[in-house]
């Protein structure tokens, strides 16, 4: 599925807080600029037509919550293992600035990992 999107995704990791669609935090699994997987542990009622506020508090920069509104486009869940996998679009969010900024960041720790340098983890530049 990764091979048919327009923009390129990054494995991550953060906590998903979206109480109007699931009691319990989910995990982010890969992320781009336009949308992203999450996993929740527990069955979610996914209405694809709504809109949905989702507050992503990512791994690399605990310290800080980004507050996106998305959309979820598909929806799979995985009776034997208990959860729910969701793919969301990401719409026009308070902190689409901060998000981009954050996308550009694990492009160039991509980068420098395929040559061979260390993962920066500059969250000065995220957040002037």
């Amino acid at each position: 599925m990764k091979n048919q999107r327009g923009s390129e995704r990054f494995d991550d990791f953060a906590r998903v807080v979206c109480p109007s669609l699931c009691i319990v935090s989910g995990s982010l699994t890969d992320i781009s600029d336009t949308g992203f997987k999450a996993e929740f542990s527990a069955p979610c009622t996914v209405d694809t037509e709504k809109e949905y506020e989702i507050q992503l508090r990512l791994s690399r920069i605990s310290s800080e919550v980004l507050e996106l509104l998305a959309q979820p486009v598909w929806s799979d869940f995985n009776e034997s293992e208990g959860k729910t996998s969701i793919g969301f679009s990401i719409l026009h969010s308070k902190d689409s600035a901060r998000l981009n900024s954050y996308i550009k960041m694990l492009k160039a720790d991509k980068s420098d990992e395929k040559n061979g340098g260390l993962i920066s983890i500059d969250t000065d530049s995220l957040f002037i």
